[in-house]
């Protein structure tokens, strides 16, 4: 997964030798991750109330189809907020962002590797964002999402009040390309060889019922993560599980909405007045089973999930 000397991963994904901390491997890490996942998937929180009432509760992880499809129906109200505010001036742009998987001799590059240069550049770009559109009414979305080779990258979504032009976004790939070590300037172009958009794209968003424009650039970007539709990880296709596996292991984000985006996400908020009941959580149920509680104490320190790699100095 990494061999890079400081690099933090998931406690579970690491293993000591006389002399350092070293990390599994990514096929090692996948097959952890799935152990891991269906642990949790069968483990219950257990909460009691005043009257001593015990209810338990699943708590789903972002891996879950419950919770990836909440991210896609999120996405979707995203631009059709956006749509009922800015009507027909709305338009959209995505900007890809990648890094190289391979190292100088052609060989894999380990993931977690990967992934840390490619966010390298993240505050440089979201920077150069608010440049290029300073004095514009815009948002942003940018989900993390798997290549075929399981390895990551980045497509930003960009909605703005009023026309907009791939050119306008070259600013964007170049703070990329200048703070990501590893990014290839050939693969974060504007115009590819034929004259054609490629690392940016921008759209007019048409409304749903007509055709010539981009239906819903937030739900499209989403459905990388959704995936097919309430499959569980052990159902996904390899590249998908790899990339699960990374994520798991580096405990990054993977959706990043812009503030006023993460707003327009929220659900309408209830006006009506519910009673405030008290509870407190009493223990697990590993299996489910209300009968069978672990008690856990909430107020006790936790176990370290995560772990820095440590490689013995040279010649040491």
């Amino acid at each position: 997964m990494a061999k890079r000397d400081g690099m933090k991963l998931r406690d579970e994904l690491t293993f000591d030798t006389s002399r350092a901390v070293k990390a599994v491997s990514w096929g090692e890490a996948i097959d952890r991750f799935q152990s891991w996942y269906d642990d949790q998937r069968g483990t219950q929180i257990v909460v009691e109330n005043e009257l001593g009432e015990t209810v338990g509760f699943e708590t789903p992880n972002r891996f879950t189809p419950e919770y990836r499809e909440m991210l896609y129906a999120k996405a979707q109200s995203l631009e059709r907020g956006l749509r009922e505010r800015w009507g027909k001036l709305l338009h959209t742009s995505m900007v890809t962002l990648t890094a190289s998987s391979t190292d100088e001799d052609g060989r894999p590059r380990p993931p977690l590797e990967h992934l840390e240069d490619l966010l390298s550049s993240w505050e440089a770009v979201r920077r150069a964002l608010y440049r290029v559109l300073d004095g514009r009414e815009w948002e942003y979305l940018a989900i993390l999402e798997p290549h075929e080779s399981g390895y990551v990258h980045i497509h930003l979504g960009v909605f703005v009040k009023g026309p907009v032009v791939a050119e306008q976004f070259q600013p964007v790939l170049d703070a990329h390309l200048d703070n990501c070590p590893t990014a290839g300037e050939d693969a974060h172009q504007i115009l590819d060889e034929d004259g054609d958009e490629d690392a940016v794209r921008v759209r007019r968003s048409s409304h749903p019922s007509r055709s010539g424009g981009v239906e819903n650039l937030g739900a499209y970007l989403a459905a990388y993560m959704a995936g097919e539709y309430g499959a569980e990880p052990g159902e996904m296709p390899a590249h998908v599980r790899a990339f699960y596996a990374t994520m798991w292991a580096s405990g990054r984000q993977w959706f990043r909405p812009s503030n006023g985006a993460q707003e327009l996400m929220q659900p309408d908020s209830d006006d009506e007045e519910e009673s405030v009941e008290e509870w407190e959580m009493v223990g697990i149920a590993p299996d489910g089973d209300l009968g069978d509680v672990v008690e856990v104490d909430a107020e006790a320190p936790g176990r370290r999930l995560y772990r820095e790699l440590r490689t013995p100095p040279p010649g040491g």
